[in-house]
């Protein structure tokens, strides 16, 4: 064992403050704990029993387990906490991760030995120092009223997705889409109700854009009464609809004392690696059509005609 206490193991996944570093860090850890013939690692990142555990260690020898397999694995996990398993020579442990008291994961190490009472222990707290850091990220990009994502995850967000490999790849299936969600007259409820009012409003949309997207789809509250929603959708006409369909339900939505309240979107597929600056503001364009033409209404870029020019990036520079 290269670490007895696991002191450095523990220093190095505390002082992680992106995911992708925090996993690699865990999975350094308990590559190292012990001598492991092949291990796996499940953990549930949304801390949401609806959304199915990752595989961390995705090249795990072990392979991928199915959605079924995992709950139910966990389910026995949760109950009599570690398992042990053995078969033809192999142990196969099965060993939580608890958040708040709450099993969101587990370590699969399958190995030609029994695994010691005190690397399993240590194994242990490791997933639960890991889980304790990935809450405190995961709280970091939320907005504190509504909890929806926050503005600098947004930025961080686009830029991911636009700068993933696979981004650039045709795929006819579905593409990422930019909404940007206003609340309309928003200052008028502010002014004849107060503050409180504003901000249960403000929550009350939060939850309807929540149950509009899939749990895969990324909904932010960019700033006041403004909204984002990063989605996936077939095509143009496709997001169309899954954005008309919120506009409806926020139509059709009591706001206590409030009464009834619309919104204006503007929305737009992302088809090329840009900035993101550049991006909304060319969701602003389409949103500033749905707020001039009426509002309660749904724009794509599209829709604006907008004739895209080319910079050439000689011009107007003088070298000598």
């Amino acid at each position: 064992m290269a670490n007895p206490c696991g002191h450095e193991w523990i220093v190095s996944i505390t002082q992680q403050e992106e995911e992708p570093d925090l996993d690699k860090a865990l999975l350094g850890a308990i590559s190292e704990l012990a001598e492991i013939d092949a291990f796996a690692i499940y953990v549930n990142k949304h801390f949401n029993d609806d959304v199915a555990p990752v595989l961390l260690n995705k090249d795990s020898p072990l392979g991928v387990l199915e959605s079924h397999e995992i709950a139910s694995i966990l389910q026995k996990v949760s109950k009599n906490k570690i398992r042990v398993s053995a078969a033809f020579g192999s142990y196969t442990s099965y060993i939580p991760m608890y958040y708040l008291g709450r099993v969101i994961g587990m370590l699969l190490v399958e190995s030609d030995h029994e695994l010691a009472e005190r690397t399993t222990m240590l194994s242990i707290h490791i997933l639960n120092v890991y889980a304790n850091q990935l809450a405190l990220i995961h709280r970091s990009r939320l907005d504190p009223l509504t909890e929806l994502l926050n503005r600098q995850t947004f930025d961080t967000k686009v830029m991911e997705i636009v700068s993933d490999d696979q981004f650039s790849l045709s795929n006819e299936a579905q593409s990422w889409f930019l909404a940007i969600v206003d609340i309309d007259h928003f200052k008028r409820v502010n002014d004849n109700f107060g503050h409180v009012i504003g901000d249960e409003v403000i929550l009350l949309l939060a939850r309807l854009l929540k149950n509009n997207f899939k749990v895969d789809d990324f909904v932010f509250r960019y700033g006041g009464e403004e909204f984002a929603v990063l989605f996936y959708a077939k095509s143009d006409s496709d997001a169309r609809r899954t954005l008309e369909c919120l506009r409806k339900n926020v139509a059709e939505y009591p706001f206590p004392q409030v009464g009834q309240l619309t919104v204006s979107i503007g929305y737009l597929k992302l088809t090329e690696v840009d900035m993101v600056a550049s991006l909304v503001n060319k969701a602003d364009l389409a949103l500033y059509h749905s707020k001039n033409n009426g509002r309660d209404q749904v724009t794509s870029y599209l829709d604006l005609n907008v004739v895209e020019t080319v910079q050439n990036d000689d011009d107007g520079i003088e070298l000598f």
